[in-house]
């Protein structure tokens, strides 16, 4: 699959006002994680002679959240030891955690025993909590042991990089002895949608590999001889077929577009006859050979050009009223446009609702310009006539 930056675009631009402007939306701060979890680690420091062989893990990420089983090999290069192993537990953002756990389900086991772990908070704020979730594992001279941990969490949000949702692991390798022989993560999403996936290791885009069927994408990736420390996050936005980002808005928004070259945008499930409910809005989209932008975001570029245009709702009617110098244009759901058969298109999104209208038929009545890149999911839109009407 071709990426590019527009794959990506809908990750970073900031997308334009309600339709309907009596609808609440709460939107995160700029980043809110619960469930952050990881490697274990000795509570003493770097562990002299037991070693983190391996570590495979499984994430499956789903409507509601991520759920993770991680399966550890140690290994006791010394004489008989025992060692407490704590797996750790953070939240930050708006979700302070401190009496209750972020986990809403935690399992753990040696060589396939299940053991009792007890969580201790290490430090707890407004605004995060750290916590450990400890247990005791004997080893036997030279003894190799199998440690099994499981967990459900909750979905985590970063606005920085525009991420709606967020799984997260930590590694923490580097507190066993010596180097960490093999790590292999999986990451299984599971809920049908079309999807924009940008996975993050220590805040810097990382490739995976892909494969996918009817019923879920997987990722993979697999580390090999190396120290097993770093934060790992899979950012994930459902969007809307054929989308299209305004090429105008994010050359200033993304600030590094090297970051960002890893971003995949994958399908699990079938593709819906309707446009989806719930996805992330983009300011355009292209339908049936036509090509709709966001009502509110052509208003926000008007803003640009003129003092001169207003937009308003009225909840009765449902009819938007946009008025730009001495054109009045009228829009309502499902009703052709002025001058148009092309009705207009009301998408129901993750946080908000909004407007779409034909772009050449809006372009044409107030002598706009627009240009179309189908490849990179791109459009420019400049001011044309307008601007040079209102000089006169």
């Amino acid at each position: 699959m071709k990426n590019s930056l527009a794959k990506i675009a809908a990750l970073f631009v900031s997308f334009h006002f309600l339709w309907n402007p009596t609808k609440n939306v709460a939107l995160a701060n700029d980043s809110a994680f619960s469930g952050v979890s990881g490697t274990p680690k000795p509570m003493r420091g770097e562990h002299r002679s037991i070693a983190m062989q391996s570590e495979k893990i499984l994430i499956v990420a789903d409507s509601k959240g991520y759920s993770t089983r991680v399966d550890f090999v140690f290994r006791n290069d010394g004489g008989k030891t025992q060692v407490q192993m704590g797996f750790p537990e953070s939240s930050y953002g708006d979700v302070p955690l401190s009496k209750k756990s972020a986990f809403s389900r935690f399992f753990t086991s040696v060589d396939g025993r299940e053991v009792a772990a007890r969580r201790i908070v290490t430090s707890a704020g407004e605004d995060s909590t750290d916590a450990y979730w400890l247990k005791t594992v004997a080893f036997a001279r030279h003894q190799t042991r199998r440690v099994r941990v499981e967990y459900r969490a909750p979905w985590g949000g970063n606005v920085e990089w525009g991420t709606r949702r967020a799984l997260v692991y930590g590694f923490t390798g580097k507190n066993w002895k010596g180097k960490v022989e093999r790590s292999d993560l999986e990451i299984r999403i599971i809920e049908p949608g079309l999807w924009i996936g940008l996975p993050l290791f220590d805040n810097v885009p990382i490739p995976m590999a892909l494969e996918t069927s009817p019923r879920v994408a997987v990722f993979l990736k697999t580390w090999r001889d190396w120290q097993a420390q770093g934060f790992f996050m899979f950012g994930l936005t459902k969007t809307v077929p054929f989308w299209m980002a305004d090429r105008d808005t994010i050359s200033t928004m993304l600030q590094t577009p090297a970051r960002i070259d890893k971003s995949t945008t994958f399908r699990v499930g079938a593709v819906p006859d309707e446009l989806p409910r719930g996805a992330e809005l983009p300011p355009a989209f292209t339908r049936g050979g036509v090509t709709y932008i966001a009502l509110s975001h052509l208003k926000r570029r008007l803003d640009e050009w003129t003092n001169d245009s207003s937009l308003k709702w009225d909840a009765k009617t449902r009819v938007s009223t946009l008025k730009v110098g001495a054109k009045t244009l009228r829009f309502a759901p499902n009703a052709p446009a002025p001058d148009s058969s092309i009705s207009p298109i009301l998408l129901h999104g993750e946080y908000n609702d909004a407007l779409y209208i034909p772009l050449a038929n809006v372009a044409k009545t107030l002598g706009l310009i627009f240009k179309l890149d189908a490849e990179n999911r791109m459009f420019e839109l400049k001011p044309g006539t307008l601007i040079r009407k209102q000089a006169r």
